[in-house]
């Protein structure tokens, strides 16, 4: 199995370094968009047949989930490195000797979930988690997302979510590829997302525009045509497939770059803070792109 090379601390990337992530998951999708969308297809199809199957359609997928996205990430690595991708590297983590964790971890992650479900539901009174189980005809309802209760549900399981989704996001690499125990794998995760927290704001704001755009375009033209719902569906699927596949290539992105020994790609990556932005993030308390210099519990700071 492929395997990229993890440093042991992480480094703090630009700001702008953001944006590069989603654009970079865009050119991974070009360079093979049928191995992405045969990947894909093989994902939902999975998910439905486990639907099929009372309680363990809804519990096995998100126990699943760490395991499956790190094949995404392996998938997106075989791609940049001009490597024959194939679909078997979805489940490449499970098929390593690094099951269990990836499994614990899955488990670790379906708690996480359940607690902001609570958390939302103590303040909502469930109107979330009812709105999440209707049809999407009923969710056009206005009275629904009109309902005061639901909006702060929905704001409290977003603020809960993203402590998770730190925690998670590149965990099961550092497991894999790192060698990491589940639980350091979790703190480093979550404390090199903080620390790179500029070009995660830079980043989710990319992904807002491109929604907001997306939403546009995609209104004037089934307004312009006079399609169907029926028709609008069909149009959104492989719109949707494609930006899930630019999501998992932009997971890969920012793992190379937070965390990978460069030079990884073929190509040489020299998208790291300059050198005097990270002399002033150093002198601020941040990780400079040098991992000697990282404050972190593996290289500790110097104090006078």
């Amino acid at each position: 199995m492929l395997a990229m090379k993890i440093q042991p601390a992480p480094r703090t990337v630009a700001a702008r370094i953001g944006m590069a992530w989603l654009m970079e998951g865009f050119r991974l999708f070009h360079r093979q968009p049928l191995i992405w969308f045969l990947t894909l297809f093989a994902y939902w199809a999975g998910l439905v047949i486990l639907a099929m199957v009372p309680l363990l359609g809804l519990v096995a997928p998100l126990i699943l989930t760490p395991g499956l996205g790190f094949g995404f990430v392996a998938l997106a690595y075989a791609v940049d490195r001009q490597e024959m991708p194939m679909p078997l590297l979805l489940v490449s983590g499970f098929r390593s000797d690094k099951a269990k964790p990836l499994l614990q971890m899955g488990l670790l992650y379906f708690l996480g979930l359940v607690v902001v479900l609570v958390l939302a539901w103590m303040v909502d009174g469930g109107s979330l988690f009812r709105a999440v189980s209707q049809s999407p005809e009923e969710l056009t309802d206005p009275t629904i997302s009109m309902d005061p209760s639901l909006q702060w549900g929905l704001i409290v399981a977003i603020l809960g979510y993203l402590p998770v989704l730190m925690a998670f996001w590149y965990a099961p690499q550092l497991v894999v590829w790192g060698q990491f125990p589940v639980a350091k794998a979790l703190f480093y995760s979550f404390f090199a997302v903080w620390r790179n927290r500029r070009a995660f704001l830079v980043y989710g704001l990319s992904w807002f525009a491109l929604f907001i755009f997306l939403s546009l375009l995609v209104s004037a033209f089934t307004t312009l045509a006079g399609l169907s719902q029926q028709a609008v569906f069909t149009l959104l699927m492989p719109i949707t497939f494609i930006l899930i596949a630019v999501a998992h290539g932009s997971f890969y992105a920012s793992t190379r770059d937070v965390f990978g020994t460069f030079p990884e790609p073929k190509e040489p990556n020299l998208r790291l803070v300059p050198n005097n932005e990270a002399s002033k993030e150093s002198d601020s308390g941040e990780l400079s792109n040098d991992p000697r210099n990282a404050n972190t519990p593996d290289h500790p700071e110097k104090k006078d």
